[in-house]
């Protein structure tokens, strides 16, 4: 079970149907100097619902590229955005949907940190900021979680324990619960989790055979 790197492809498609998040890594590389491309799927049925808004910052370009899209982003579109902007939102009247992919290139030393951060819907104010840092020294875990979405899941985690947390500190509204389940930051913290367990046991078998 060689931790080496090599050569890999992948089909943005059959990730995405198979995905249990946003943000999928296609390869299982996040070291320094690493290019980590992620499938990223969106849908609205244009019932103007919220799916929950947040502000990402990174310290590193990120380039989008649309697969498919029948809505604002034009199949082929490439962008690289802001490393400070909004993600998700609700309101759109418009239904349509959007394959793509998002990706960034490692730092090759130093800190890379990337941040978080949610609103309240009625005034704007910060309610809760959370930042991560994305550089990733030595081997690490096989099937780590990527840092990325291990931080939306802790800081969502952490808005939705109690009404105290979602209540604006400016002007009192209290915020409903960030939905989680649309993102699905959770279930794939606790696929990765269960994967490199999975992974850590056949190792040891592997390695006590060599040892007997």
């Amino acid at each position: 079970m060689s931790s080496e790197v090599v050569p890999m492809k992948a089909n943005a498609f059959d990730m995405t149907q198979r995905s249990s998040t946003q943000l999928l890594p296609l390869f299982p590389y996040v070291h320094r100097g690493a290019i980590v491309p992620c499938s990223v799927a969106f849908e609205t049925d244009g019932s103007g619902r919220n799916i929950g808004y947040f502000v990402h910052t990174n310290s590193v370009d990120e380039i989008a590229v649309t697969l498919a899209s029948n809505g604002p982003q034009r199949t082929g579109e490439v962008v690289v955005g802001p490393r400070s902007h909004g993600v998700g939102g609700g309101g759109s009247t418009a239904a349509f949907f959007r394959v793509g992919v998002v990706t960034q290139r490692q730092l090759e030393d130093g800190e890379q940190p990337e941040e978080v951060s949610f609103q309240c819907e009625k005034c704007n104010a910060e309610l809760l900021h959370h930042r991560v840092n994305m550089a990733h020294d030595g081997e690490g875990p096989r099937y780590g979680a990527l840092p990325s979405n291990l931080m939306n899941e802790q800081a969502v985690a952490q808005l939705n324990a109690s009404a105290e947390a979602r209540t604006c500190k400016a002007c009192g509204h209290v915020n409903p619960e960030f939905p989680i389940a649309i993102w699905g930051w959770s279930r794939y913290v606790r696929n990765s989790r269960i994967a490199q367990r999975g992974w850590e046991a056949i190792r040891d078998l592997e390695q006590a055979g060599e040892a007997g």
